[in-house]
């Protein structure tokens, strides 16, 4: 209970939707808080500023079946169903997931619940 607390503290403006894969060998939906997607950067412009952003990791790793490998066309699932975390008192999240996965993770509290297709 203390660390979903902490949790919903420190994760107050969440940057965007958590994004989904399935993946192609095995067919398990993972999302980036399992398998991250993303990679953040930090480089320095020919000016001198320092910018910060994202990018997409060369390889993706299944957490399933442990298939490496860039993600390949029809992986990356979008986000098209509005879905609110089970702890409405505590936590009030609200965020878009594919329609079709069984288990989601909210991207504040990290409880893993079931998804609209469950």
């Amino acid at each position: 209970m203390i660390r979903m607390l902490i949790s919903i503290a420190l994760n107050r403006r969440l940057s965007g939707d958590t994004r989904y894969v399935r993946c192609a060998a095995c067919g398990t939906t993972a999302s980036q808080l399992e398998a991250p997607l993303r990679v953040s950067v930090r480089f320095t412009t020919v000016d001198g500023h320092l910018v910060d952003g994202d990018q997409t990791p060369p390889e993706w790793t299944c957490p399933s079946c442990g298939r490496t490998g860039p993600l390949q066309v029809g992986e990356l699932l979008p986000n098209d169903t509005l879905t609110r975390c089970q702890h409405r008192h505590l936590c009030r999240c609200r965020w878009k997931v594919p329609g079709n996965t069984t288990v989601v993770t909210c991207p504040r509290c990290y409880t893993v619940q079931p998804g609209p297709a469950a």
